[in-house]
């Protein structure tokens, strides 16, 4: 284990992007999450958020705060000018230091100078093409294009089309513009664009995490209408909504769900409340801070009733206590949860299933090494009982890294696998070598692990069968403009008591930043 750990390496997106993304998302682990979700942020570290000239329309629709934390920090700039540090961020009501650093991945602090000063509108160009190939039996191809306009923080437009290994034809794929106005018009949406609103039980297009995802994960955050640069988008029409005061109102029509989409917000200093309606729903929204916490709730009809109410406090810096209560589709859920700097730990339960989960983690610092061991315990019953064990060595000694993961299944049968990576993470270069060792006889019992891979590709396999896979992942910058991205993997199942072939990929991406 100490020669693994010697041998292995951190993640893919830079220093502390998994972890940001977590906290940010609420989750406990990246496999809870999706492919839009990471894409969103992928796509916020290429191009952070400005967070001193963006507009509160802007700010909440980045989805990496909620509207009360958006009216804070545009109550500051308008009281003291621009934010100069995330020290002085993570000091503003609403906000934390554990926040604020988070923050740091996806957005930028650049002073526009005096208060009021309009923002920069200088033109930005994001071009990223990409190329695989599968050989499994008979040879596979996949490609894919996004390309995204900035204009500062006022208007962006995006055109993202792929094809997969199982549809090769192109299509028109997805297409997004935005105008972010200021006075009165928040923003204006034409083409493809999310809605999310109150707790999710009106609307919220896209993924949404489980209760059980984590502590962080019971509350949840609505961006209104945002546009997208996704390879899945859900809604295509137009959205607009305007600002008057404290007070937002907004409109849409889908035309794929020739559906309507309505919404009214109002935001205080403490209280923010909601009313949401469209074709299928409707439903009405709050939450209400208090001195380190917030209580939030949301009742709907959305083909039935829904509600549900919560609460999430921090009694002190680097710590959380979280609880739920939802009434949906017949069912009443219960979720809670609590966790600190080093852990978390959760507990959920429905009439038609339990979950629960608790880890711990913690950096050991001797010298210019940082060693982090932790363990991960989780139990599930639905039809069965599921019981899953994890524990995790990460070693960084820069710009070397190493980690080593062990993860073992008691579900119909006892499964287990292995891990051990190795690279170099440099500014410029970076690498990664990963070797894979699994058992795992039952499907019921699939073990998913997230993969490397280049920016905008979320590769969370399912490994089941008696195998070995070996990748190896690498990122080279030349310069600020050009990134090149590469993924050569293969797994096989020589130990299999039936015969399953054997799988080579190869990935390569280019991404063009003007």
């Amino acid at each position: 284990m100490i020669l693994t750990a010697l041998l292995l390496l951190a993640l893919s997106a830079g220093p502390g992007f998994e972890d940001a993304v977590l906290f940010l998302c609420g989750a406990s682990c990246i496999e809870e999450l999706d492919e839009s979700t990471l894409e969103r942020y992928r796509a916020l570290e290429l191009r952070p958020l400005e967070l001193n000239t963006a507009s509160r329309s802007r700010l909440v629709s980045s989805g990496l705060m909620s509207a009360f934390q958006a009216a804070s920090l545009l109550d500051a700039r308008a009281r003291s000018g621009d934010i100069l540090s995330y020290t002085e961020l993570g000091l503003l009501d609403g906000f934390s230091p554990e926040y604020a650093d988070a923050l740091r991945l996806f957005t930028t602090l650049s002073s526009s100078s005096a208060p009021g000063q309009k923002p920069r509108t200088g033109l930005h160009h994001d071009l990223m093409l990409r190329g695989a190939g599968r050989l499994s039996g008979e040879t596979a191809a996949s490609g894919g294009l996004k390309y995204k306009l900035t204009a500062g923080e006022r208007a962006e437009l995006g055109w993202a089309t792929r094809t997969t290994y199982s549809d090769p034809k192109i299509g028109i794929g997805t297409l997004s513009a935005a105008l972010y106005g200021k006075k009165h018009l928040g923003k204006l949406i034409l083409g493809h664009f999310n809605a999310r609103f109150g707790q999710g039980l009106t609307e919220w297009s896209g993924f949404s995490m489980s209760p059980w995802s984590g502590t962080g994960a019971l509350k949840r955050n609505g961006t209104g209408f945002s546009a997208t640069n996704s390879f899945s988008p859900t809604h295509c029409g137009a959205a607009v909504d305007f600002e008057f005061g404290r007070w937002t109102a907004g409109a849409a029509y889908s035309f794929p769900d020739n559906i309507g989409m309505g919404a009214l917000a109002f935001t205080g200093k403490r209280f923010t409340a909601g009313l949401t309606l469209s074709g299928k729903a409707v439903g009405a929204d709050f939450k209400w801070g208090f001195p380190g916490g917030v209580v939030f709730g949301e009742c709907a009809w959305n083909g039935g009733p829904a509600a549900v109410a919560g609460v999430y406090w921090v009694p002190k810096f680097g710590s959380k206590i979280a609880a739920l209560l939802r009434f949906k589709d017949g069912l009443t859920e219960v979720a809670a949860g609590a966790g600190g700097r080093d852990y978390e730990a959760l507990v959920y339960w429905s009439p038609q299933q339990f979950r629960t989960f608790a880890k711990y983690a913690r950096d050991i610092s001797i010298w210019k090494f940082t060693l982090t061991p932790g363990i991960r315990l989780a139990a599930r019953r639905k039809e069965g009982w599921r019981l899953e064990g994890r524990g995790e060595l990460k070693a960084t000694l820069a710009p070397f890294e190493a980690a080593s993961r062990l993860d073992v299944v008691r579900g119909k049968a006892v499964s287990w696998l292995f891990n051990a990576e190795a690279g170099l993470n440099r500014e410029k270069i970076r690498f990664w070598l990963r070797w894979t060792l699994f058992c795992v006889d039952e499907w019921e019992d699939r073990i998913y692990v997230y993969e490397r891979d280049a920016p905008g590709s979320f590769n969370v396999p399912a490994y089941y069968g008696r195998g070995q896979a070996l990748s190896l992942a690498g990122t080279w910058k030349p310069s600020r403009k050009h990134r090149f991205d590469l993924r050569v993997s293969y797994i096989e199942y020589p130990w299999n008591t039936e015969g399953k072939a054997s799988k080579l990929e190869v990935k390569l991406q280019y991404q063009l930043s003007l």
